[in-house]
């Protein structure tokens, strides 16, 4: 396999992350005209303790898509640019079944754990970016990663195991509002599917993660 870079990156058709980019975005500005018009923005929301009593069930689907702000939205869209095309690399549009289930398993654990609480809510397709950046991982355990707290280049696999040790930290913490327990879900659910998804299943990154060990 290739070095993970630049110009790998831009050799890579990408019609499907594309597509989810725009999908993102989309549905997103939906949900940005939306407050600044002053309608109702609930629909863009997953609130577990509403989903519970069968109400507002339409933000299962637009809140994995739908951002809080700008900011937000581009973070996501670049996580996606750059680690969407590894995965379509690979698996070609099962990219779409890993953003859909990577998404799916993020809200199931948060309403797990959150649906007794009236007033959480969230939104964002972290959840299933986080899918995506994980499958990445195991199709190409070779490539680094920068975490944000962190400036410097990881390998992929430390990356994943520094990324899943500081969401369980801060699970119950509610530092920065942000559901960690979205991107376990998601993270796990991209592991599992890529390695389950790939011909040569889990035994690139075994072997990326033995090369590392001491």
């Amino acid at each position: 396999m290739q070095p993970f870079n630049a110009t790998t990156l831009m050799n890579l058709p990408s019609p499907f992350t594309y597509a989810l980019m725009a999908l993102n975005v989309a549905v997103s500005l939906w949900g940005f005209k939306a407050i600044n018009k002053g309608t109702d923005y609930r629909r863009h929301l997953f609130i577990p303790n509403e989903v519970a009593k069968g109400r507002n069930l339409i933000g299962l689907v637009l809140s994995n898509f739908s951002h809080a702000d700008l900011w937000h939205l581009i973070f996501n869209m670049l996580t996606l640019y750059f680690f969407g095309p590894v995965v379509e690399q690979f698996l070609g549009p099962h990219i779409l079944t890993i953003y859909g289930l990577a998404g799916m398993v993020a809200l199931l654990l948060v309403f797990i754990l959150r649906k007794n609480n009236p007033a959480y809510r969230v939104l964002g397709s972290s959840g299933s970016i986080t899918g995506i950046l994980f499958a990445a991982i195991v199709l190409k355990p070779e490539m680094s990663v920068y975490f944000m707290l962190i400036p410097i280049p990881l390998p992929a696999p430390l990356f994943a195991v520094i990324y899943i040790l500081f969401s369980t930290y801060f699970l119950d913490r509610e530092v920065g509002n942000v559901a960690h327990e979205a991107h376990i879900g998601g993270a796990i659910t991209g592991f599992v599917l890529a390695g389950l998804l790939a011909p040569f299943g889990f035994t690139e990154i075994l072997a990326r993660i033995h090369r590392l060990l001491p």
